[in-house]
């Protein structure tokens, strides 16, 4: 799993900066006060070997993490990942927080994160997968560093 290159292209565009925390999983989505919906389709074969539809809602923000620029994307954010081949679905509660560092260009993700890799940016692995601990990536998504373990394998999960 040390290739994550690229490992969020797309969702990370998809979500807008919401590649986020996640907690444990839960039978129905948790309630996002002030939440705007969203919904990601993926057809089968782009993160799992099943076509899947990510929703939910986010209040996550973007705000000034420090003078120089850096970025803290935070708030509160519900997923809900479904495999559209047999209608089993996982919902989690995703928190944040995201920094980026304005100079370098470093992503970092703390505390459990939703991470996505897609056939779409040539990677030999795919995979949709939640993390604990804080991973880093740089400008180009490549994995930079990583202290904490993989969570939850969402495609094994759902497949």
């Amino acid at each position: 799993m040390l290739r994550i290159m690229r490992s969020f292209a797309l969702l990370a565009v998809a979500l807008a900066s919401c590649l986020v925390a996640v907690q444990a999983a839960q039978a129905a989505p948790p309630v996002v006060p002030n939440g705007e919906p969203f919904e990601i389709l993926s057809p089968a074969g782009e993160y799992c070997s099943f076509p899947l539809r990510i929703s939910g809602e986010s209040a996550a923000v973007v705000r000034p993490g420090s003078p120089n620029g850096d970025l803290i994307i935070t708030g509160a954010v519900a997923v809900t990942v479904t495999n559209l081949a047999t209608g089993e679905s996982r919902s989690y509660n995703v928190s944040g927080p995201t920094f980026v560092d304005a100079q370098t260009g470093l992503q970092v993700f703390r505390g459990p994160a939703l991470i996505g890799q897609p056939v779409s940016v040539n990677a030999e692995d795919t995979f949709l997968i939640i993390t604990r601990g804080q991973w880093t990536f740089d400008p180009t998504t490549t994995a930079h560093s990583f202290r904490g373990r993989i969570a939850h394998d969402i495609c094994a999960e759902l497949g």
